[in-house]
């Protein structure tokens, strides 16, 4: 049998408060349906967290069902920690998965009603569980086996995945293992991951920054280095090989995690230089996030000037950390230097610069780099409107 498996379309988000990143995932889940009915596949899990909130829109919840009615094969579905809180079925007697389960052809699996047998497979979904979880896992996949079938257990949880750091996983993977199944089949982390008879789809739309093309740029050596955006789409597993391939859905637009890096930053020489290389990721509709980090003489600075105008999205951040000693004079001399060649002055200004810094010397040295780069502003601008007159 050949199977699809999907999860965390988290549909009905309204990602940074934009409409358009709401019709995204919608957009993202209508291609993932096409696609499953393309290749004719036997069944369709998908692994917690099809809506964004426990009482979705009922709108999403109408497309949610269009679409999948499409697909032309068993579809079945679990709970995640976004879209279906025990509290609802245990206070109310059901939430929207037992509402979907009941008006159309998709099975939700749940405590009451685990398994879907289907030709020779046993699927056996486990939702999210936020407490005891080892034992709450193990006591409903133990109940749930059946060793004349091929075994295929559904978990929505946070494994211990490479990259994620040991406290915040809610089980490890050799845990699952032990259970007995022949398939794991996983929802809840956002990137895809498989290993033999593993797999996480991740989400078929970006979700995080972290999961776009990340771009480190060392402002102190002009070091670039590009990681590629991690990809989004669904596995095909075969249950008789327990293979699987995972197939790629083109996000609705291009995302971006740009990382400026410094160990003295000086607003002067590095903000022309961040502007001039955000300009190439001036891309109409993207998504972009913008963060300086490293160490600077004068704290925090403003980044409101770097906010591109194409992009849907642009969050310009500084993380910069004050570095609280003065600047000496030999350093400040060194960014005066600097900042003259980079700005090309000519010789009338840079000859006003000398003059006052030879002038007031003694006063640099308890200055802070912010006023006397302002003062040498003040120079600028005062011989140019000289030079101008003449």
């Amino acid at each position: 049998m050949k199977i699809a498996l999907a999860a965390d379309l988290h549909l009905g988000i309204r990602q940074f408060n934009s409409k358009q990143r709401w019709q995204d995932y919608l957009d993202a889940y209508t291609k993932l349906t096409s696609k499953v009915k393309e290749l004719k596949l036997d069944a369709f899990v998908i692994a917690g967290d099809i809506f964004d909130k426990s009482r979705p829109h009922p709108g999403v919840v109408r497309k949610f069902l269009r679409e999948t009615s499409k697909v032309e094969c068993p579809v079945m579905l679990i709970r995640g920690n976004h879209d279906s809180p025990q509290i609802l079925f245990e206070k109310y007697g059901g939430d929207i998965l037992h509402l979907i389960n009941d008006v159309s052809k998709i099975s939700y699996l749940n405590k009451k009603n685990p398994t879907l047998k289907i030709n020779d497979v046993n699927f056996i979904g486990v939702g999210y569980e936020s407490y005891n979880i080892p034992k709450q896992i193990e006591e409903q996949v133990k109940d749930s086996i059946d060793d004349s079938f091929v075994n295929v257990g559904i978990f929505h949880q946070l494994l211990d995945f490479p990259g994620v750091p040991e406290d915040r996983a809610d089980v490890s993977r050799n845990f699952l293992k032990s259970l007995g199944l022949n398939l794991i089949l996983l929802g809840h982390f956002h990137v895809p991951y498989s290993e033999e008879c593993m797999f996480n789809p991740g989400s078929p739309e970006y979700w995080s920054f972290d999961q776009g093309e990340c771009i480190k740029f060392d402002l102190d050596t002009e070091e670039i280095i590009i990681k590629p955006a991690k990809r989004t789409g669904f596995f095909v597993i075969d249950t008789n090989t327990c293979q699987g391939d995972f197939v790629d859905i083109k996000p609705a637009r291009p995302m971006f995690n740009i990382i400026y890096e410094t160990e003295n930053f000086s607003e002067v020489l590095h903000m022309s230089k961040i502007r001039n290389h955000l300009e190439k990721y001036n891309i109409q509709d993207a998504l972009i996030k913008t963060v300086i980090k490293g160490l600077s003489k004068t704290g925090r600075t403003s980044v409101k000037s770097l906010t591109l105008k194409k992009p849907l999205i642009h969050t310009p951040t500084s993380m910069l950390k004050t570095v609280k000693s003065k600047s000496s004079k030999k350093e400040i001399f060194k960014d005066f230097r600097e900042y003259l060649i980079h700005n090309g002055l000519d010789e009338s200004v840079s000859k006003s610069i000398v003059l006052w810094i030879e002038k007031n010397k003694e006063k640099i040295s308890s200055m802070t780099e912010k006023e006397v780069l302002e003062n040498i502003r003040k120079i600028i601008r005062s011989q140019k409107t000289q030079n101008e007159e003449i």
